[in-house]
């Protein structure tokens, strides 16, 4: 008696046990959607393009998609009066996704012509800030080389020359000293964001900053913003 309920709890057990193994891993996709003043919109439509799932914004503006196998999707938001906007290629992790989160435009309508004549043309270019280079989180954890840090990929940029040894991240931009460039973090300032640094350089072999838990970075190397501390190459 006793070892056919022995044979039974181990039958069980193996049951339950590849069940676990068998059963699908899902994760949630989860951020806010915001217009252009920071305000939430409430009823926006966000789903994984290619698959039935989705879902919309409540009062606060926030949205989560549940039930989703990992994977790379294309994420896409449209609400009535606003211009779509997607997020290619965003990473789904079992654990650790971040948010994405949305600020849409407004859609301008398209009005009739007006012809005016008799006046005199003012004719000016559109001003283009070639110095200033943005790049999503995406962008940079699948940058062919970047190893996933964010200062590796910014040598890559106009206006910036890798450094000498090959092992080494630091920036020179413009001809100028790598100690000559300041990063911020959220607007604080960072003296050094990587490991192992060279005393008198802010580069170093590997960068401390995790991409997975940023939303996009900037680099401007020329016309910085008043607000930056005195930098002398890049911001």
């Amino acid at each position: 008696m006793s070892f056919k309920l022995g044979r039974l709890i181990l039958f069980t057990i193996i049951a339950l046990v590849s069940e676990g193994l068998y059963s699908q891993v899902t994760a949630t996709v989860y951020g806010k959607v915001l217009d252009e003043l920071e305000a939430p919109l409430f009823g926006a439509s966000v789903f994984l393009e290619g698959t039935q799932l989705g879902a919309q914004t409540d009062f606060d503006g926030t949205y989560e998609i549940k039930e989703v196998p990992p994977g790379s999707y294309n994420l896409i938001v449209t609400y009535l009066g606003y211009k779509s906007q997607t997020k290619y290629n965003i990473i789904v992790r079992s654990k650790g996704t971040p948010a994405y989160n949305f600020i849409l435009e407004v859609e301008t309508e398209q009005l009739k012509e007006v012809v005016v004549s008799n006046a005199n043309i003012i004719s000016r270019p559109k001003e283009t800030p070639l110095s200033t280079q943005t790049l999503s989180a995406v962008e940079i954890a699948t940058y062919p080389g970047s190893n996933n840090d964010v200062v590796q990929v910014a040598q890559t940029l106009p206006g910036v020359s890798p450094s000498i040894g090959g092992f080494r991240n630091d920036l020179v931009i413009r001809g100028g000293a790598p100690n000559e460039s300041v990063y911020y973090l959220d607007g604080m300032e960072i003296p050094n964001i990587n490991h192992f640094s060279t005393q008198g350089s802010a580069g170093g072999p590997v960068g401390l900053i995790n991409v997975s838990f940023i939303d996009n970075v900037t680099l401007s190397t020329s016309a910085f913003n008043a607000r930056y501390d005195n930098p002398l190459s890049g911001v």
